[in-house]
């Protein structure tokens, strides 16, 4: 009951600051840019055919387990946002934005960016419909390599690993070849426990993220932890990237497509050399495949430094976002834009469901967070 009402608290403070504008969302003088990577695929409307419905329970399937996806918000939930920012704020592009914080101009009012990263499938089946129902735009920072490939990035592998072993209830039984956090984080899991699969996901996350080793290295680590937890090979579907074609149809509809790297390389933590490779081979890909010039990159990870901003400039990018949270001002360093992260129930109101204004209002304290 204390929580109801804490959230019932919570939500009227917000609903009186969006009506009185007392508290906009977007600090004046300031833009913000939102960064998402995934949007889950809602369950269609049941049928009554046979083959229908065979289709239809698979379908079932991957959207319950989607929902559960990291790094994956509800298409009822991003709409809902949508529906928010299409009318208290003036959603512009991300080139924009970049343009004005480079060029110190004036930011337009209530100035909102939405940005992808990544370049999941259900960016352009789930989220662009979406967009386009709002008439409104957004950027895709993709990861050119992946586009188009089976594979699995190394974070979803991970969930998917820990999952078959919370659902086998079995505990890790070798840790041959992992370094300390990693066997201390596995030590200390209870996958029979409720909740005990998210906390481990979150500790290995945490700890595969910050060690500066490249990408191949992550890749060895997380097959190791597999090997650890008894995990067999991840189911591609859930986790699949867009289609090239997929990405054309993007940028058709009037979407900004960036870089995000050739493999989602952490460019601090690889050489100069394949820093810059990752940089333009992932531009020259991209523009090769659509067209159309490449002049924005997210780093990612956020992972960057003054080597890294040097190359990026070198190879031809005119901005660049990072995963810090705060406003974009005029004047900002181009190369070092901050966006704000969107979770999945992160913004409920007294009953658990969505809330429009506590969205607005927790957004707008991140956008004063920094340089606000």
């Amino acid at each position: 009951m204390a929580d109801v009402l804490k959230l019932a608290a919570r939500q009227a403070a917000a609903s009186l600051a969006m009506r009185s504008r007392l508290w906009p969302m977007v600090p004046k003088g300031r833009a913000i840019v939102l960064r998402y990577h995934r949007i889950s695929a809602e369950p269609r409307a049941a049928s009554h055919e046979p083959r229908a419905s065979l289709l239809q329970a698979r379908s079932s399937k991957l959207v319950a387990r989607s929902s559960s996806l990291p790094l994956s918000l509800p298409a009822e939930e991003f709409d809902a946002q949508l529906a928010f920012l299409a009318s208290h704020c003036q959603v512009v592009s991300a080139a924009e934005i970049a343009q004005a914080a480079a060029e110190g101009h004036d930011l337009p009012p209530d100035a909102v960016a939405i940005t992808f990263d990544d370049g999941y499938e259900d960016n352009a089946s789930v989220a662009l419909p979406l967009l386009q129902r709002h008439g409104l735009r957004a950027t895709f920072f993709i990861a050119a390599g992946w586009i188009g490939t089976k594979n699995v990035l190394w974070w979803d592998r991970l969930h998917d690993y820990i999952r078959q072993a919370a659902e086998l209830g079995a505990q890790p039984v070798d840790y041959q070849g992992l370094p300390k956090p990693l066997i201390a984080a596995l030590d200390a899991a209870d996958l029979r426990s409720p909740g005990g699969a998210a906390q481990l996901e979150r500790a290995l996350v945490t700890i595969l993220g910050s060690m500066p080793v490249p990408p191949e290295e992550t890749e060895h680590l997380v097959e190791s932890v597999a090997a650890a937890l008894g995990a067999d090979m991840a189911d591609p579907e859930p986790y699949r990237p867009m289609s090239w074609d997929q990405v054309r149809e993007l940028h058709k509809a009037g979407m900004e497509i960036g870089s995000h790297t050739v493999s989602h390389a952490r460019l601090a933590h690889v050489p100069a050399e394949r820093a810059y490779e990752q940089l333009e081979q992932s531009k020259q890909a991209i523009q090769r495949e659509l067209g159309a010039p490449v002049s924005l990159l997210a780093y990612p990870a956020g992972s960057h430094n003054q080597d890294v901003v040097d190359l990026a400039v070198e190879a031809g990018y005119r901005a660049a976002f990072t995963t810090e949270s705060g406003p974009v001002a005029p004047g900002d360093d181009p190369f070092r834009l901050r966006r704000i992260g969107v979770g999945a129930g992160a913004y409920r109101g007294a009953f658990c469901g969505f809330s429009p204004s506590v969205f607005g209002l927790q957004l707008g304290r991140l956008a004063r967070k920094r340089g606000g």
